[in-house]
Order: C-alpha cells, then structure tokens, then sequence
C-alpha cells in the first residue's frame, strides 16, 4: 500500500513536470481495496480494472521500473510504452488492462472466466448502472464462470440512479451473490474478497462491493493500527519508509535512462 501511494505521488510530480503525457488517475484511497484484493490471489489469475490501473500491477508484483518507465512511454515500461498510465497492462503478472469506458471489461473479464482461469473484474460503483455489466452478471452465473466482480463505491459521493440502492445486491436478480466489505480496512478486504474467490473458483461468480471514503488516507491509518498492535515500532515504520522511497528513486532513473520507442515499434 505505501509502494502505491508513494509511486502516485512521485508520479504526480513527473506528471506536473510534463514527463507523463496522456492523462494520470490517481487511484485515491483505493490502496487497501487494490492491496487486499491482490493479496488472496494465485499467480495464474488475471485482473481486468478500470483507468487506474497502475496500483494493480504493482500490486500483483510488477517492478516499479517497468512500471515507470511505461508512465513515460518508454520501451523498457510493461507494455513498451504504447499503454501509458491509463492503459498499462502487465500480462506476466496477469493484469490485462486498465480500461476506460465504465463496465466496458466486465464481458472481457468473464470470457478470460470462460477459459477457466479465475479473473477479478475491478470497476467503480458507477459501472454497475450499464447494461452490458448486467448482461455479464447474468452470463457469468449462467455458465458458473470463476469471477469476482469487486466493485468500489466512494461512501461520500452520489450513487448512480438504480431502484436497488444496495449495490452489493445488484448482481442477485442474475445470479451473482454479493458480499459487502471496509474498502479502507485491507484485512477486511482480504476476508471478504478471499472468501468470494474461494466461491469463484468453485463456479459461483461474486460480487463485491469495497466501501471507502477519499477523504481518509488507508494507508497513514494502517500503519498507525499496526504501531498500536505493536506488529511495528516507529524505527521499523521509517526504515520502511526510507527503502520504499530507495526503490521508486530507483524506477525513475531507470524510466529516464530507457530509450522512446522508435516511429516503426510503434
């Protein structure tokens, strides 16, 4: 979780300096959804998002310098530089793209389902009002295809006009049980989304919904839970700190020494 915000961070500063062109999502407080979530998954399992696609390759393992070399649009980045920070992939650690039409991968997510490999469908609480994410439910459990819909809905925003306000229960009507879990809290994450990948797997596709709230920083808050636990000592927090900051120095100079794509790659 602290990789992800401090890479953002770091990112939102090459971004300002016109380093990263296109556009840049910043996943805001999604950490603990993103970390947790991951966290319950093989290594053969795909992850199929939205735009703020980043934190998931992180995440699911991909090097801060691949991934920030792709932020720049360099040929050593994790898609050769074409897919930029809104459209990076890592198909090595099973992210297949972060996509920008809301609910627009959820029928790709189940057919990478329907060839028998888990895949978690990420997307935001919005989504869940297009046709074609119902259209999915009701094929995904039709077929009992193994996929896990988590969704994440920002408490302190307006939901999208639907007559079933609660939107863990949307998918029921097709087929798709729901579970509800604190998209702030990245244990509880963890439960509930392992919970319905264990059911996924079995041929029971699920729908998650991650509460969070923007205004409440994850990943200050964990840290300060794990001081309280005594799992950390301040000293142990700020070594952590320091080689997380080590490591993403290390991903820019990696990212500025890496070459353009040549007229032809493209």
């Amino acid at each position: 979780m602290l990789l992800m915000r401090r890479f953002e961070e770091r990112s939102a500063e090459l971004y300002e300096r016109g380093l990263i062109g296109g556009f840049l999502h910043r996943c805001g407080s999604e950490e603990a959804v993103i970390a947790g979530s991951a966290s319950v998954l093989a290594g053969e399992d795909a992850v199929l998002t939205t735009f703020r696609a980043v934190p998931w390759v992180l995440a699911r393992g991909g090097a801060p310098e691949r991934v920030m070399a792709e932020l720049l649009g360099r040929v050593d980045g994790v898609a050769g530089g074409r897919g930029g920070a809104t459209h990076v992939l890592d198909v090595e650690h099973g992210v297949l793209g972060g996509w920008g039409i809301p609910g627009g991968h959820a029928p790709v997510a189940a057919g990478v389902a329907l060839s028998g490999r888990l895949a978690v469908c990420a997307m935001t609480a919005g989504a869940t009002a297009q046709g074609v994410v119902g259209e999915t439910w009701a094929l995904a459990a039709t077929w009992g295809l193994p996929v896990v819909f988590v969704v994440t809905r920002d408490v302190g925003a307006v939901d999208p006009p639907a007559a079933l306000t609660e939107l863990f229960e949307r998918g029921a009507a097709a087929g798709v049980a729901g579970l509800r879990c604190d998209g702030m809290d990245v244990l509880a994450v963890a439960h509930v989304v392992g919970d319905a990948v264990a059911r996924a797997r079995a041929g029971r596709p699920m729908l998650v919904e991650a509460l969070i709230r923007r205004d409440v920083d994850a990943v200050a808050t964990f840290g300060t839970r794990l001081e309280a636990e005594g799992v950390l000592d301040p000293d142990a927090r700020a070594e952590i700190e320091a080689g997380v900051t080590a490591r993403i120095d290390r991903a820019v100079a990696f990212a500025e020494a890496s070459r353009e794509p040549l007229a032809s790659e493209l």
